[in-house]
């Protein structure tokens, strides 16, 4: 079993994230972020600079969005709205189901799939049930077509039940500092209850909806701790969703959900999320002409790509890196 590495970062890179960044304190106070071994090393960045004349980005007036942007190098907070706000983060849940895994379990690891994997409800991978696939076919098939199957599979095969493994979620999300975290699932669906007047349900005596909830700004230091290892870099940049049964009998296929890729924005990924309860969610990361990268996340949207490109371009047109 492989654990998390030592990131190993320069002085001058902490002090310049405890300085600008709205979360430096927990950075700096958090051990083991880097997610594995697979570790993607962040160089001492240039610093974003802001022109005072431009006025801040047309937002949509959707009373539950919240908004956070960030200079991925130096850990800057650019631009943010309501980001303290505890809401919910429908299928960006898979973020954490992904540091879960990543941490316990190895890439090669087979899981066979369990039959209530496949009895889940919205978005799948397609997977069938005793169907055998590794961890990392899995993690693909969570990541870019956000199949809920997979997301019970792994889960299962990590704990041996979802809710325990949410114990773990829950956890972990203790350790990073994400206070305005709390999960109830692995795979960011709304969750129905229904309390009746007897086992027949003659009467229906309350109903409500919940689900996993976060703030936009601890989403944020959840992508920065996803985003330090390779293998999750390089699968949410990922266009397409291919993978098989290690008998090879079973193929699946099925696009990213994430419609930036391939725009002006130049996006590199990272992770999509719809319900019901929580309207449209992104993560997104993208890279401008001179690489620099900016981390954004939108909640509670009704617009998610359209305000994320928005967002991005007034970020563009709107600072400096010196």
């Amino acid at each position: 079993m492989n654990h998390f590495t030592t990131y190993n970062r320069t002085v001058i890179e902490w002090l310049l994230l405890a300085y600008f960044s709205d979360q430096g304190q927990t950075f700096l106070s958090t051990p083991s972020l880097a997610p594995r071994s697979e570790t993607v090393l962040i160089s001492p960045a240039a610093l974003p600079t802001k022109s005072v004349e431009k006025l801040e980005p047309k937002l949509l007036a959707d009373p539950d969005l919240a908004v956070y942007a960030q200079d991925l190098g130096s850990g800057k907070m650019l631009f943010k709205k309501s980001s303290q706000k505890s809401q919910p983060i429908a299928s960006l849940t898979k973020i954490m189901t992904y540091l879960v895994i990543r941490e316990e379990n190895d890439l090669d690891e087979i899981v066979t799939v369990p039959l209530v994997a496949t009895q889940t409800e919205g978005a799948k991978a397609g997977l069938y049930a005793y169907e055998k696939l590794s961890v990392r076919t899995l993690l693909e098939a969570l990541l870019i077509p956000s199949g809920n199957d997979a997301a019970v599979a792994l889960a299962v095969h990590n704990a041996g039940t979802e809710d325990d493994f949410v114990v773990k979620m829950n956890q972990k999300a203790a350790q990073l500092g994400l206070k305005s975290a709390e999960f109830f699932n692995a795979s960011g669906l709304d969750i129905f209850e229904v309390v009746c007047s007897d086992e027949d349900c003659d009467e229906v005596l309350d109903e409500s909806v919940f689900g996993n909830v976060m703030s936009a700004q601890d989403m944020a230091l959840m992508a920065r701790v996803a985003l330090q290892d390779s293998f999750f870099r390089n699968t949410v940049a990922k266009s397409e969703f291919y993978g098989t049964s290690t008998d090879g009998e079973f193929v699946h296929q099925k696009a990213s959900t994430n419609q930036l890729l391939g725009t002006f924005v130049n996006s590199k990924g990272v992770k999509t999320g719809f319900t019901g309860l929580a309207g449209q969610c992104l993560v997104n990361l993208s890279e401008d002409e001179d690489g620099q990268e900016i981390l954004t996340v939108v909640l509670g949207s009704s617009d998610r790509f359209g305000e994320t490109k928005n967002l991005l371009t007034w970020i563009w047109d709107s600072f400096v890196w010196r």
